[in-house]
Order: C-alpha cells, then structure tokens, then sequence
C-alpha cells in the first residue's frame, strides 16, 4: 500500500443554510502532496469528516458518492441543517473497502457562513 493522500477540495466557503441536490460540496483525492496524481477510489467508500479547529469531535460526517473513480472525485449534496454552525472548520476524508482504510493527511480549511434561514 503506498501511503499518503491528500484532499483538495473545491469550495473554500460554505452557507449554512444553503442547501440543494444540484450545490454540492465536492472535492478530490489525491496520492501526492503537489496534488498532481489523482488517487483511484473504484471498490471504495468515501466519507467526509468536518471538524472544529482545536476541538475534540466531528461536526459532520458525510459518506459521499464518487462522482469518477479513475479522476479521484466525490460530491455530498448537503440536507438542510447539516452543516454545523458558522465558524472555520477542518475537513478530512477518509476511504475504506474490505481491506483497507485510510485518511488524508493533510486538513483543509471550510469557512462556513450562516447564509440563508428558513
């Protein structure tokens, strides 16, 4: 097993209460920290894990459908209240399937906005 991914993904803010099958929050796997060689995520499940910064526990923690499996990409259409309250979160990915599981290495940064109320 070659060891390291890393995650890109493609929004850098999030409205809280913006919500919508077609808006999703999508994102790339990568085997490279320059982010050039897409990891291939055929037989695996991905799921997103947000965290707050500096804080014990996930805020959300999503299983997102791959969008291409050769390309490395995934997408999670956000439900209404799902995303955790505004503030500057970390966000990870982990894939697993029979024999394996992993997780990136890297944190990325989500700025989530309260946005729209209903």
């Amino acid at each position: 097993m070659a060891y390291g991914l890393y995650l890109e993904l493609d929004q850098k803010t999030w409205y809280r209460g913006d919500y919508s099958a077609d808006n999703k929050l999508t994102g790339t796997i990568y085997t490279d920290k320059n982010k050039t060689q897409a990891k291939n995520l055929s037989g695996y499940t991905v799921k997103i894990r947000i965290y707050k910064i500096r804080r014990v526990g996930d805020r959300f923690n999503k299983t997102a459908t791959i969008v291409s499996a050769s390309n490395g990409t995934w997408s999670y259409a956000v439900q209404d209240g799902e995303m955790p309250i505004f503030g500057l979160y970390e966000v990870k990915a982990e894939i697993s399937k029979a024999d394996a599981k992993e997780s990136t290495l890297n944190y990325t940064e989500l700025l989530v906005l309260q946005g729209a109320s209903g």
